[in-house]
């Protein structure tokens, strides 16, 4: 794990899986081999040997990284981060994917992002392998309920008062 002081350079990423959250700070320069590997350590260091069922991969290769399809919407759910190098008319694979898998800065990943990470399965050789339609992410989400549960102390089972103005109050007539 790496034990580089984090500098103002330095952006945090949080990184989720089911409940699980972690925050890390790496340089927009990193290679997102070393962002895994510290990721991986960092859910190592912790003791904990599997997260909601899935065990922790020996390798960070096996660790899938996945951006929000649409930042303002979490629901809309989570593409894989890396993008497919695309082939030449020969079957080739060009080099232009390549920079934009390399670093978190060459991806477009800024400071507080959100990434979803998730374990490549034993036996899978690599992401083609994987269903990538599959995030097992759960965002935090606050009902009006429990706002004013929080709000008016309530606890279950207990009677809550109706705290709403009619909007009919608010309307000129």
């Amino acid at each position: 794990m790496s034990t580089e002081t984090p500098t103002p350079q330095h952006i945090s990423l949080r990184f989720k899986k089911h409940k699980t959250t972690v925050l890390l700070f790496v340089s927009p320069h990193d290679t997102f081999t070393s962002v895994k590997s510290n990721l991986l350590d960092a859910i190592i260091s912790t003791g904990v040997p599997h997260i909601n069922g899935d065990p922790l991969p020996a390798n960070p290769e096996d660790v899938i990284l996945g951006v929000l399809i649409d930042s303002n919407d979490p629901s809309q759910g989570w593409v894989d981060l890396e993008i497919p190098e695309p082939e030449d008319g020969g079957g080739k694979k060009t080099k232009k994917a390549n920079v934009l898998n390399a670093t978190p800065s060459g991806a477009g990943l800024k400071d507080g992002m959100v990434l979803a990470f998730k374990f490549r399965p034993k036996g899978a050789v690599d992401n083609t392998d994987v269903d990538n339609n599959e995030w097992d992410v759960v965002m935090p989400a606050y009902d009006d309920e429990e706002v004013n549960q929080v709000k008016n102390g309530g606890g279950e089972g207990e009677e809550e008062e109706d705290d709403e103005v009619p909007a009919s109050r608010f309307l000129k007539g």
